[in-house]
């Protein structure tokens, strides 16, 4: 699926841009598969991004120049991505057609939903499946997707401005379906219609609901509670600098299960991750009453703040769903990269760069 494209080697690099650090994967074309042979990850600066947007473009490029220095990697295929909080993402269907009339058709669907003058955005779209009406005839389901020219560019300057230039800028939201695939296709057939399966991509700013049904995705939606709230909440109650709140909740902070006592930190957390569950409910609810599908079949973890210890069985218990933790390297034949070790540690961090450097080494 891929989406705002500008631009022949064997290997492809992903660049993801957080809201907290910035995450680099090198993948290889290899005929037993995408091979991951370099990586890298650095903290940004606080105020570097601002509400998914780039407000400090001097320091992010020089976040991902050292990167590169550093890890000795030659971007000679990059792909990026934007944030799914600052885009506009719509399912419609629409009739079968040409793909030249269908570039127009979108593009005059598109216009109901944005609240920008039409030349100051980026619209495209993706076909995600045919489905048969009642009348018996066929119409395409589209996911439309528009972004501003403006936010779209402020992440392609930064990267031009670090010495390469990407050749597509994805949504992270569709990069991390994108490395999760493996994970959840290799049961999408095993209920009966398609099995239903959430993805729920937690970071530091935004936590991301994406819903698919057999491998097909047919809701999305952004949650602005994630991994931040509970730092800052941690920071407040423990009067804490932010950095300090970060590690005290990296190494300390569990979410309590059922009436178990805990400490303070632990009623810190708790209270935030509730507030998210009954936004996840709400989302589910919402996706099941307008597609009604019946249920939700499984949850896949994905994302820095997923690691919460016991996050996992938290959100399985108040959501009535097995929940299951997201690994991009399933789709990895190998990986070759030096010193890995960072890499395995913090795998649900890289999703999305996997994701994105996926693009540029296999098949469409």
């Amino acid at each position: 699926m891929g989406l705002f494209t500008f631009g022949a080697s064997n290997t492809a690099v992903g660049v993801d841009i957080g809201t907290s650090a910035v995450k680099i994967v090198q993948l290889k074309k290899t005929p037993s598969g995408p091979e991951l042979i370099n990586y890298g990850m650095m903290p940004l600066p606080p105020d570097a991004m601002a509400e998914g947007s780039v407000s400090d473009a001097q320091s992010v490029s020089a976040v991902i120049k050292e990167i590169l220095k550093t890890k000795k990697i030659k971007p000679e295929r990059s792909f990026a991505s934007i944030s799914g909080q600052n885009v506009i993402m719509r399912f419609t269907k629409l009739p079968i057609m040409s793909p030249e009339e269908l570039e127009q058709t979108v593009r005059i669907e598109a216009e109901q939903y944005v609240p920008y003058a039409i030349d100051e955005v980026s619209i495209t779209h993706a076909v995600l499946s045919t489905v048969e009406e009642d009348d018996g005839g066929g119409k395409y389901s589209i996911l439309l997707v528009v972004a501003q020219k403006e936010l779209v560019n402020s992440y392609t300057d930064v990267i031009k401005s670090a010495g390469f230039s990407p050749e597509m800028v994805d949504v992270d939201t569709i990069a991390a379906i994108n490395a999760l695939e493996n994970s959840f296709m290799q049961s999408a057939s095993t209920q009966e219609g398609g099995e239903v399966v959430a993805i729920i991509d937690a970071g530091a700013r935004t936590t991301n609901i994406s819903v698919l049904k057999a491998g097909v995705l047919m809701f999305t939606r952004n949650i602005p509670i994630a991994g931040n709230n509970i730092t800052e909440m941690i920071r407040d109650v423990m009067k804490q600098e932010f950095d300090q709140a970060e590690t005290i909740k990296i190494e300390e902070a569990e979410v309590n299960i059922g009436d178990a006592g805990g400490n303070e930190i632990s009623e810190v957390v708790k209270t935030t991750v509730e507030e998210l569950a009954s936004e996840i409910r709400r989302s589910f609810d919402y996706f099941k009453a307008q597609s009604r599908e019946p249920l939700i079949h499984r949850i896949i973890l994905s994302g820095g703040s997923s690691n919460l210890k016991s996050f996992n069985t938290f959100l399985s218990n108040e959501l009535g769903v097995d929940v299951y933790m997201g690994n991009p390297l399933e789709g990895i034949a190998a990986v070759t990269a030096p010193d890995p070790d960072e890499l395995y540690n913090n795998l649900q961090q890289f999703t999305v760069a996997i994701g994105l450097a996926l693009r540029g080494v296999v098949e469409d």
